[in-house]
């Protein structure tokens, strides 16, 4: 959830939680499928990679994805997320291994 007017004018943004801290439900939790999940095991790296892809999305596409309420106030559902267009981070299974291309 966010307001367009932030400090910055992002409604959104996506926070790698390393603490791997419960997180309140005003957020929106992300959790890897298993091809995801490979490659970051096997590549810690791309962490900051993916991090860095997720918060290049504009947020015209994330605010044109989700639902505007009263006051303003920008709300993205995980359903309403999945139709986002992500771009700059692939991911492929090849032979077994996850190859990826950034």
């Amino acid at each position: 959830m966010g307001r367009k007017e932030r400090k910055h004018g992002e409604p959104f943004r996506f926070i790698l939680n390393r603490s791997r801290a419960v997180v309140p439900n005003v957020y929106l939790m992300l959790y890897p499928k298993p091809i995801l999940a490979h490659a970051l095991q096997d590549s810690p790296s791309l962490h900051a990679d993916l991090l860095r892809v997720l918060n290049s999305i504009t947020p015209e596409s994330l605010i044109a994805g989700g639902r505007v309420y009263g006051g303003g106030l920008h709300k993205l559902e995980p359903n309403e997320l999945a139709g986002v267009r992500l771009t700059g981070l692939i991911l492929h299974r090849e032979e077994g291994r996850v190859e990826v291309a950034r």
